[in-house]
Order: C-alpha cells, then sequence, then structure tokens
C-alpha cells in the first residue's frame, strides 16, 4: 500500500509528524482550520494524506527549505 496516496487518512499524531510538529500543535491547527479533517464519532481526528503534505511543502516554502 502507498502511505502517500493523496485519498489515505493520516491520524494527528502521523500528520504532526511529517510536518515535524507536536500532535497539540497539529488540534490547534485543525481547530483554527488551518487543515481540513474528519472526525470519529469519538471524537479522533484523521487528515487526508495529500492536504499533510501540501501543507508540509507550502510551510518549506515560507521557511525556504
Amino acid at each position: 500500500m502507498n502511505d502517500t496516496a493523496p485519498d489515505n487518512y493520516l491520524s494527528n499524531g502521523e500528520a504532526a509528524k511529517i510536518l515535524g510538529i507536536s500532535p497539540s500543535t497539529m488540534q490547534s491547527w485543525a481547530r483554527k482550520g488551518r487543515i481540513r479533517y474528519l472526525a470519529t464519532v469519538h471524537g479522533w481526528r484523521y487528515f487526508r494524506a495529500g492536504d499533510v503534505y501540501a501543507l508540509r511543502d507550502s510551510l518549506r516554502e515560507v521557511s525556504g527549505e
């Protein structure tokens, strides 16, 4: 399976690791609308891999990496 496929979903921790941020920052960004997510009935957030990688790439552009 290709874990980087745009339609795969990542957990909060997985997404945070890819972005190089803490899971609590990931939760904050989700609440603020910085990244879209799906929430389960139990409140767990899942993020589209494509959205996570797009955000990572835009953060790299801003920081000049």
